[in-house]
């Protein structure tokens, strides 16, 4: 009976290996393809010598992931999910240092140290990334360039404290990966309750702090309910890696020992969450606009209503914050009004000294600029429409700052990106004389 036993527990556990292995590279193969798309969107968008800093660290973390796959792989398939733990005293004694089993030991624990230093150094890359995209996304807002140089600070910081805990909760450091004698709680990798909850407790407060960046900016403009919604959601991703950060620390604390490669399986859960909702906003207006256009192609209709106006009479579908010109109908012309009130946010000071609003194109192409974004694109740019009916236009000189998010298919075709825009003063002189308009 133990020997049949035994045979079946053996081909349980190698049934839970393979379907393991396979989920692990599945997962990774989308991870490549979700990041794929968006190095074809953002070169396609704005070309290679445009790819910013968080291009460049999520090439890193692509390869740090794949690192901790290869580490996840290892702790399931060569050292059989084995490692320092799980084990009395007894059997620590006389367990033979000679034995494979000791071997599968000593080397499992050395690579779930491994595991455990990629995993957090993956997590805290996407979120360097979040950081230069955020601050791209707020440039030129006073009061949200504090929350960008306070994420400068923040994210580092607790890297390094997470850092700190993997190499000193244990000491000498070599005690990671001992049997006998008992090393005791903080120097078993696979189930460390300090560091398994310090990581989770970090990675859950600098997800908060990520989000508290967008999600206010988003909820008090003026866009419409259906775009305000999706972008609340699109920006809210951090709460599902959130949820995945627990679940791996509840799976851990209470199956490690009894399954010590639950922590292989979880961090290779929570990293392609993680890689899949930090490139959403790359992607997804890509894939926005290939099924738009399939759509089209097959209804043969249109997108727009024709008039180049949004519900708000607005010229060029353009949603107004509330501390910005807003429009107000009057027949078929549509003529400005300023608002007193001030955004909360504090949008109007930014360093430009003018107010901001979010805006997208009539033609889907900022003025002023080479390169245009999808609908869901998000961008700090100035924007200048200039209107007149003879006599020599001039326009103030203000600088532009490029679209940051790049999904979508080109230069070519109708692009719709949201956009933030810097309000200027446009000169025109006629012939009955100059005449100063403020747009």
């Amino acid at each position: 009976m133990t020997a049949t036993a035994d045979a079946g527990a053996a081909s349980t556990a190698q049934t839970e290996s393979t379907r393991f292995l396979k989920e692990c590279w599945s997962l990774q193969a989308v991870a490549y393809i979700v990041v794929g798309l968006r190095y074809f969107s953002r070169i396609r968008q704005l070309g290679w010598g445009k790819l910013a800093v968080d291009d460049g660290l999520m090439f890193l973390a692509l390869l740090v992931n794949t690192a901790g796959a290869v580490m996840a792989h290892l702790v399931v398939a060569w050292w059989h999910g084995l490692a320092n733990n799980a084990m009395t005293d007894e059997q620590r004694r006389l367990l033979d240092p000679d034995s494979e089993e000791y071997r599968l030991r000593v080397n499992g624990s050395k690579t779930h140290v491994a595991g455990l230093l990629l995993y957090t150094t993956m997590l805290w890359l996407l979120k360097g990334c979040w950081t230069v995209y955020y601050g791209r996304l707020t440039a030129g807002v006073y009061h949200m360039r504090r929350w960008i140089i306070g994420s400068y600070v923040v994210m580092p910081a607790t890297y390094v404290a997470c850092l700190c805990v993997a190499f000193f909760k244990c000491m000498p450091f070599d005690r990671q990966w001992q049997i006998y004698p008992n090393p005791g709680n903080n120097c078993e990798p696979a189930v460390s309750i300090l560091q398994t909850v310090f990581i989770m407790v970090m990675n859950t407060i600098t997800d908060f702090y990520l989000l508290a960046i967008p999600l206010p900016m988003v909820w008090k403009s003026n866009l419409p309910w259906r775009k305000k919604l999706f972008l609340l959601i699109m920006f809210s991703g951090g709460f599902i890696e959130m949820a995945f950060g627990i679940l791996r620390c509840v799976s851990i604390l209470t199956l490690g020992d009894s399954d010590p490669a639950q922590s292989g399986y979880w961090s290779v859960r929570e990293s392609f969450v993680s890689f899949v909702l930090t490139n959403m906003p790359m992607v997804y207006p890509l894939v926005k606009r290939f099924l738009e256009q399939s759509i089209i192609s097959l209804s043969g209709g249109r997108t727009d209503s024709g008039d180049g106006k949004n519900k708000s009479g607005v010229p060029g579908n353009g949603y107004p914050l509330s501390s910005n010109p807003g429009y107000i109908n009057n027949g078929n012309a549509a003529k400005r009004r300023t608002l007193m009130g001030r955004h909360p946010l504090s949008v109007p000071d930014s360093i430009w000294g003018s107010e901001e609003h979010i805006v997208r194109s009539e033609d889907g192409k900022a003025l002023g600029s080479e390169t245009s974004n999808n609908d869901g694109d998000i961008a700090m740019q100035t924007h200048v429409r200039v209107s007149g009916n003879g006599g020599t236009t001039s326009v103030e000189k203000t600088p532009i700052t490029e679209p940051q998010n790049s999904g979508g298919s080109g230069r070519m075709g109708r692009q719709q990106g949201i956009i933030v825009t810097h309000e200027i003063t446009v000169t025109e002189d006629r012939m009955e004389g100059p005449s100063t308009m403020r747009w």
